[in-house]
């Protein structure tokens, strides 16, 4: 599948009244994520979860295309969970939270949604936080795990410079270190969680960054 898409997101409309931090980061995370693909593998209906969801771009789109679909976002950062909260307005099937996965006490859910946020928690938490993931699901529930790919290495190593001055120089994400795995290794962290027929997509078609999506099925 080509990693193709375009940023023409409905839900940008929403941060239209926020400070101009917020629109720029919204903005750019529309124009650099292929968010209209990932939007487009979440149910209809149900119960999503986005663990890490920022300023609430993914959740609110995945809302405002799906009527239907019960959006739930989670934060741990005070001051992105206010902005994506604002957004809401009237509509009663998105809603966010400050918190975490694992903590979350969340359970049954159809869909949990994870956007590049695994490689911010350290190697040797993976197994606590998939695990939360999967404790989060139904049986047969869906994980979408969008994370940056090792190869090409010119293309990952250019991303993690981008990471670098994100996270370490900027402060524009949690986070104090990276985490990143090859396809194989994170097949495996998956299957030790509790996931079955996890299929691996590449998005990084057409893109300076090596998009790639797990989508795993909760045992």
């Amino acid at each position: 599948m080509s990693g193709e898409w375009t940023p023409s997101l409905e839900a940008l409309r929403l941060y239209a009244g926020q400070g101009l931090g917020v629109r720029l980061h919204t903005r750019i995370r529309a124009l650099t994520c292929p968010m209209q693909v990932l939007v487009a593998r979440a149910p209809v209906e149900g119960r999503l979860l986005e663990v890490g969801c920022g300023h609430g771009l993914f959740a609110n789109e995945c809302a405002l295309r799906h009527p239907r679909l019960h959006v739930l976002g989670l934060d741990p950062a005070p001051e992105k969970i206010r902005a994506a909260a604002s957004t809401v307005g009237s509509r009663p099937n998105v809603r966010f939270l400050e918190g975490r996965v694992e903590t979350a006490g969340e359970s049954g859910l159809d869909c949990v949604a994870v956007l590049d946020v695994l490689y911010l928690v350290p190697r040797a938490g993976w197994g606590a936080f998939l695990a939360a993931c999967r404790a989060a699901l139904r049986p047969g529930g869906l994980l979408l795990l969008k994370e940056v790919d090792v190869r090409p290495r010119w293309k990952f190593y250019r991303c993690v410079a981008q990471e670098t001055l994100s996270v370490r120089l900027l402060g524009l994400t949690l986070g104090s270190g990276f985490a990143f795995a090859g396809r194989a290794e994170m097949r495996e962290a998956l299957a030790a969680a509790g996931f079955r027929d996890v299929a691996i997509t590449d998005l990084g078609r057409g893109s300076l960054t090596p998009h790639v999506l797990y989508e795993a099925v909760a045992a």
